[in-house]
């Protein structure tokens, strides 16, 4: 948010970025293995909203590779195909993983909703820093409709999906012990995202380096 960065340090990003987010409506899929009906719905409610509400144009899934992408075209100044950029590998901590298939539902119950607060807070810090970038766009207009992803998700979408969460990760808490579960591993899913990012900052400081 502190000014632009060069090509190399937004192309590790941009490939980073998307690993992270990709597998997130499929990471909200695996919650629909709750035994509780009332955690359940609201699952599910999050989920439509992930597939772009019955729009396969409109998933969240889809919308950050396009909107990285012409980013990338724009800072480079000519057409960047995906191929330079998508990670094949994707590093996604396998310990973040294992949290959403965890048969304890007061897991998977504490990492829905970290992952979903973790979303809001984390496009609304993205779209202030992309303003950075308002000059690789030939109009405003140009900017504006390149944002959808962000319009779409901070306006309507993660705000929705983190009350939902929350109220999915209360019916799965029947006691005190319960509670403490989801805590903690709402907590250790922040820690796995944090670790995640430290990484991709270290590769970006590296990559503006050897430029």
């Amino acid at each position: 948010m502190g000014g632009s960065l060069a090509y190399p340090e937004v192309r590790v990003f941009a490939e980073q970025y998307l690993a992270c987010t990709v597998n997130t409506s499929g990471m909200v899929a695996l919650v629909l293995n709750t035994s509780d009906l009332k955690a359940r719905v609201e699952c599910v409610k999050d989920l439509y909203s992930e597939y772009g509400n019955g729009d396969a144009s409109k998933a969240h899934l889809v919308l950050p590779e396009g909107f990285l992408g012409d980013l990338l075209t724009g800072i480079e100044g000519f057409p960047v195909s995906a191929a330079r950029w998508r990670c094949p590998q994707r590093r996604r901590s396998a310990r973040g993983s294992a949290l959403f298939e965890s048969a304890d539902q007061r897991v998977v119950q504490g990492a829905l909703p970290a992952q979903e607060h973790l979303a809001y807070s984390m496009l609304t810090r993205l779209h202030e820093d992309v303003r950075e970038y308002k000059d690789v766009y030939e109009t405003d207009d140009d900017f504006h409709e390149a944002c959808e992803y962000f319009y779409v998700r901070i306006g309507e979408a993660e705000k929705y999906h983190k009350a939902q969460d929350v109220t999915s990760a209360a019916a799965v808490c029947r006691d005190e012990g319960d509670l403490v579960v989801v805590i903690e591993d709402f907590t250790g899913f922040v820690t796995l995202t944090a670790e995640y990012w430290r990484g991709d900052v270290s590769e970006m400081t590296r990559q503006a380096a050897s430029a």
